[in-house]
């Protein structure tokens, strides 16, 4: 069972990449038929969409080359820059021309000439990478993002929203608080480009938040790059009219009125990039004003519910019966004493009024097999069998209902006890954690999921040591059920997704040896063999 916000996160990307690559698919033919500028535009923009959810997630998704998809598509979107750039000049040109340059004149039919030449080169260019194999190979593959499944392997085992949104975050400010009046073009341009992926993350993890604060950020984050953008055209287009000088002087038998247009449009270019840039200081003053700065590092920071190690001792992580991993962290063990009479009785203690309750931390977690590590010179240690339900979901002060719907999985643990030291530290009335807590005293099975139809109360229990049976018991003689114990223990402390509780022993408890090879089996459910080292 995964815990509801990694749920809705996975649900989200997938939606968000399957989208894109729809959109993508959609798109090609327009691009290829040259529809409309914008065709091109949008379809790097999609581009860059599934880069960006695809880098957001580090790579971790259930897709064999997620790694190699994100430089396919920034190979593809490069393809197309030099024509897009084009398009875009031609389209403000007549933001650039002085109000006496008619549409006839000369010196700008030349240019518009040029222009064309420019853009011809550079849709071929484009045309022969999207009819190339390569080019096929990756939309085909992208295809593929239209079929993740939320529940498959692959996925990240934490939440990534609030970390990628806020690493993405921290990086556009610190830019941005480091450009002034000397800083370089490129400065700016990089600037932009994590603007641009801050935003397509705004988008893809939208659904993952029930926050206003994303689109309003989103909205002050499109003014910031609106005025990057103008920048960037600006200093783009510059470059392009000096390259088109540049050509005209090498030709030997430059027009002076050519020349002179481009040194009035450059002029025009140079006042509007100044502009710009006093734009930028006052948009982005508004986007990283101090009290949104503030909601945002609420709202991006990682829950700690889950903010902890998928990694027990040993390499240990929480597993289906099936060997496909469960995506909890390690956390902590509750363990509830004296749950069954007999076992009460055959160590001479009383049966408690109410449910006697310690805790394991969880580098006592390991895997109960293949290998069963215990201590050496600290005395007996002693198997103790128990049923063990691994935690799906935060439970505080629970009903019976949401307790139930709680249950991640129902497993085997054995509460590996020094029972010379319990001994000695409860004579003297002291707490006997050391006893109990010691890395590697909780070794688990794998988990099967809760069968609705499950009757709680009819678990069956063996270990076998050495072909004899040690322990046996049914889980009707817990004096305290199943459902009832976890919500005893949710009043107490709050039980987070990834704890385990062990919910006692039956009689029969005993010494482990090394060389020892045991049987544990939860029947019908689980069996383990191990051998004790």
């Amino acid at each position: 069972m995964l815990h509801p916000v990694l749920e809705r996160e996975r649900r989200t990307v997938a939606a968000y990449l399957s989208a894109g690559a729809h959109r993508l698919q959609s798109l090609l033919p327009r691009v290829e038929h040259d529809a409309d500028i914008e065709a091109l535009h949008q379809f790097r923009v999609e581009l860059r969409r599934i880069r960006t959810g695809l880098m957001a997630q580090r790579g971790a998704l259930p897709l064999a080359d997620a790694v190699d998809l994100v430089a396919e598509c920034r190979w593809l979107a490069g393809r197309g820059s030099g024509l897009r750039d084009l398009d875009v000049f031609q389209h403000r040109l007549t933001e650039y021309l002085e109000p006496d340059i008619g549409a006839d004149a000369q010196p700008l039919r030349c240019l518009r000439a040029d222009l064309a030449r420019l853009r011809s080169s550079a849709r071929r260019q484009l045309l022969g990478s999207l009819r190339s194999r390569r080019a096929h190979a990756l939309v085909a593959r992208l295809q593929a993002l239209g079929e993740l499944q939320v529940a498959a392997p692959g996925w990240p085992d934490l939440p990534t929203a609030g970390a990628a949104l806020w690493r993405s975050y921290r990086r556009v400010r610190r830019l941005g608080k480091a450009i002034d009046a000397s800083s370089p073009p490129e400065h700016l341009h990089e600037l932009r480009k994590r603007c641009k992926r801050l935003r397509y993350q705004l988008e893809m993890y939208a659904g993952a938040f029930d926050d206003d604060e994303l689109p309003n950020m989103a909205r002050r984050l499109r003014k910031l790059q609106n005025v990057l953008g103008d920048y960037q055209d600006f200093h783009t287009h510059a470059a392009l009219l000096c390259e088109l000088r540049a050509r005209a002087v090498d030709s030997g038998a430059p027009d002076a009125a050519y020349l002179a247009l481009i040194e009035r449009m450059l002029a025009a270019l140079d006042e509007r990039s100044v502009a710009a840039r006093a734009r930028f200081a006052s948009r982005f003053a508004q986007f990283n004003d101090r009290k949104h700065h503030q909601r945002r590092r609420r709202l991006f920071a990682p829950d700690p519910r889950l903010a902890r190690p998928m990694i027990g001792s040993g390499g240990y992580c929480h597993a289906r019966v099936s060997g496909e991993r469960i995506g909890l962290p390690v956390g902590k063990v509750v363990c509830v004493g004296r749950n069954y009479a007999a076992h009460a009785a055959e160590l001479g203690n009383a049966v408690p009024e109410v449910p006697l309750l310690f805790i394991k931390p969880p580098s006592a977690v390991v895997d109960m097999a293949p290998q069963i590590r215990i201590p050496g010179e600290r005395g007996a240690v002693h198997h103790e069998l128990e049923i063990a339900v691994l935690i799906g979901r935060e439970l505080r002060a629970a009903t019976p209902e949401e307790a139930w719907a709680g249950i991640a999985g129902m497993g085997l643990a054995i509460d590996l006890t020094l029972r010379e030291q319990q001994d000695a530290l409860k004579a003297k009335a002291h707490p006997w954690e050391i006893a109990k807590g010691f890395d590697g005293a909780c070794p688990l099975s794998p988990f099967v999921p809760l069968d609705p139809a499950l009757d709680l109360a009819a678990l069956e229990t063996r270990l076998v040591v050495n072909g004899r049976r040690r322990q046996h018991g049914i889980s009707a003689q817990m004096l305290t059920p199943i459902i009832e114990l976890l919500c005893y223990a949710s009043r107490q402390f709050s039980l987070w997704p990834g704890d385990v509780v062990l919910t006692g022993t039956p009689a029969g408890v005993g010494p482990l040896a090394p060389g020892d090879r045991i049987v544990a089996e939860l029947e019908g459910l689980v069996r383990v063999q191990a051998e004790i080292v």
